[in-house]
């Protein structure tokens, strides 16, 4: 069964919820309290970055809408001429998926599906060593901490899906462009679909969201945490009264 089959099938039992908005409440699981460091890339409106302490990569927490593959592709180009800019930078690209051949592939535009398949299905390889497989799947399962719809001995799991986005606003429960293409079909590229946690591939001009990356952090942008706000506060409090009793004392002399 292709990817297409597989979509409408669901579509149709009534399965896939699109467009789900996140998670209201950052939920205790998966890694993103210490592997995910809020940014503030524009000045404006806070947090709309994360840096991933594990993949080495930042992600950009803004919401691109849905697109085809070309049009992604074309858009977060990694530091093509053209490309998409976001708070100075200008090298976002789409997530990684590496294609490594191993797991058994269909004549179309998917590949057979595995409860823990290296490219295709549920639980799919996320990293060795420093080797990063799927930098989304790293994102669902083990930053976040989400579970497959499938777990990786083919028993349902009830709590699957996008359960916890961390502090993102952006990530939904739906499905999500790889910058990578389907080795076997030029006119096919690797998705992730964060609703059941899956990993397979669909035709390019299918609609889907795209969430950026870009090499490295953003360090010299990074938001401030809680304590140090309040140390300014409180020393700018300070500076503020030693001021008003300089005042008072040179106007009574």
């Amino acid at each position: 069964m292709n990817t297409n089959s597989i979509v409408n099938t669901l579509l149709i039992a009534g399965a896939v919820t699109l467009a789900m908005p996140a998670q209201a409440v950052p939920l205790d699981q998966g890694t993103w309290k210490s592997t995910l460091q809020a940014r503030d890339l524009d000045g404006i409106n806070g947090i709309d970055a994360f840096y991933d302490t594990v993949l080495k990569i930042t992600w950009l927490d803004v919401n691109q809408g849905t697109m085809d593959w070309n049009t992604a592709k074309t858009k977060f180009n990694g530091n093509d001429a053209g490309g998409y800019t976001f708070g100075g930078y200008d090298d976002w690209r789409l997530p990684t998926i590496v294609d490594t051949f191993t797991a058994p592939k269909t004549s179309d535009d998917g590949c057979n599906w595995s409860n823990s398949g290296t490219d295709c299905g549920y639980n799919v390889q996320t990293t060795s060593g420093n080797a990063v497989y799927s930098e989304m799947a790293s994102l669902f399962y083990n930053t976040l901490g989400n579970k497959g719809y499938l777990s990786s001995t083919g028993v349902n799991q009830s709590d699957f899906g996008l359960k916890n986005t961390g502090n993102f606003n952006s990530v939904q429960s739906d499905f999500y462009w790889s910058g990578t293409e389907y080795a076997p079909n030029p006119n096919v590229a690797w998705l992730f679909y964060t609703g059941y946690g899956f990993q397979n591939a669909d035709t390019k001009y299918d609609q889907f969201y795209a969430l950026a990356v870009r090499p490295g952090d953003v360090a010299a942008a990074s938001v401030p945490e809680p304590e140090t706000l309040l140390l300014a506060f409180t020393a700018l409090a300070g500076l503020g009264f030693v001021r008003r009793r300089q005042t008072v004392g040179a106007l009574a002399i």
